[in-house]
């Protein structure tokens, strides 16, 4: 059943965090759905997306966004009762806002990317949003809410009282087409590679620290850093001077999968806090369409479904370094075709789980049954 579906999102699409947002609602459209997205972009942002577009309004005040941007697409819907929209997707930031008003005239759907990821007196504003917005499913208001992993609908339940029955995982996937194998080393020059936002609460500042214990343990180690953020200053300048260590600002999404290319190992160093062990991290499915070897701090938000460590190795976040190091040294003893098999693995393994074909096919079939009840 086709369905006519809006999206009122919080995202920007010059953040790379709308690689998520933009994947699902391209698959939507490619299986025959009527997408319109309202969020604060400018017209031309959207002109030549297969989506329609509504640009509302949004304070660029600090703490007013999301309402601000919610009341001006409360004042769309009350200005245009004949949409038709079958199905309203909100994220959770709008929900405060837009769920009772919403409710009287759609079948809601809360969509929840990520809870709050700060630690600011802003975040604990954000986390009341956040549990309000959950409560509305649990009050009916929402028909169904949207997460990234189990893991997440479990904390979503535990911490509001949410129906699990109502809650249902979309993990981020990964355009599998759009990539291509790298090619293991021979000389055993490592070259590790980490992509997205370079903030400090991501755990950046440790990967130059790590190149240099893999320096002094006597590996031959280069690590790209891809992104901009509150680190990349820091980096940039801690660059200047290491010569195993470049740090590049944001690349286009399309470019993503040439560089990643070049590199063998893909690094996951966030930290085991809430908003990252709940998380389905974009970069880690990219890094495994590219057949990279993975290293990352062992927490929920990074383990895969398999016991197979070959090519996938995680670590408790204190002895990060040293297993690292130990970790090397087994892949150094490899051989070329020995490294190669666990690249294909690798490969093998996000063609098996980890398409956007997989999890639009998950969000359609919530948005059709919520449409259909």
């Amino acid at each position: 059943m086709e369905l006519k579906i809006a999206w009122i999102t919080v995202r920007h699409w010059d953040d790379m965090c709308t690689t998520t947002t933009d994947a699902l609602m391209r698959g939507l459209v490619e299986r025959g759905h009527t997408v319109t997205l309202f969020n604060s972009d400018s017209p031309e942002v959207h002109s030549d997306a297969p989506w329609h577009h509504v640009a509302l309004g949004q304070s660029s005040v600090r703490g007013r966004k999301a309402a601000s941007l919610a009341k001006h697409a409360q004042t769309w819907f009350a200005t245009h009762p004949d949409d038709g929209f079958d199905v309203v997707l909100v994220d959770w930031p709008l929900a405060p806002v837009l769920g009772r008003s919403l409710s009287k005239r759609y079948r809601l759907v809360l969509m929840d990317r990520s809870p709050p990821a700060d630690a600011t007196l802003l975040a604990k504003f954000q986390w009341r949003s956040w549990k309000k917005a959950w409560s509305m499913l649990k009050d009916g208001l929402f028909s169904e809410g949207l997460v990234v992993s189990k893991a997440h609908q479990a904390f979503v339940v535990e911490k509001t009282g949410a129906p699990t029955k109502r809650i249902f995982p979309v993990p981020a996937g990964v355009h599998l087409t759009a990539f291509e194998t790298t090619s293991m080393p021979e000389n055993k020059v490592w070259k590790f590679v980490y992509h997205g936002r370079l903030d400090k609460h991501r755990g950046v500042l440790a990967l130059p620290m790590l190149m240099q214990r893999l320096t002094n343990d006597g590996f031959d180690v280069h690590l790209t850093l891809i992104g901009n953020g509150d680190a990349f200053d820091v980096l940039q300048t801690m660059a200047e001077r290491t010569p195993h260590l470049s740090v590049i600002s944001s690349v286009p999404r399309e470019e993503i999968p040439s560089h990643l290319q070049q590199h063998h190992i893909g690094l996951l160093p966030m930290p085991d806090s809430t908003v990252w062990s709940l998380a389905s991290p974009l970069k880690r499915s990219e890094y495994l369409a590219s057949g990279l070897l993975v290293f990352g701090v062992d927490h929920a938000g990074h383990k895969i479904e398999t016991k197979e460590d070959a090519w996938f190795r995680l670590a408790a976040q204190e002895r990060f370094h040293e297993e690292a190091s130990q970790w090397l040294e087994e892949l150094s003893s490899m051989t070329t075709e020995e490294l190669q098999a666990c690249s294909r693995s690798s490969r093998s393994y996000a063609e098996h789980r980890c398409s956007w074909e997989g999890s639009v096919g998950l969000l359609e079939e919530v948005l059709q049954s919520s449409s259909e009840e």
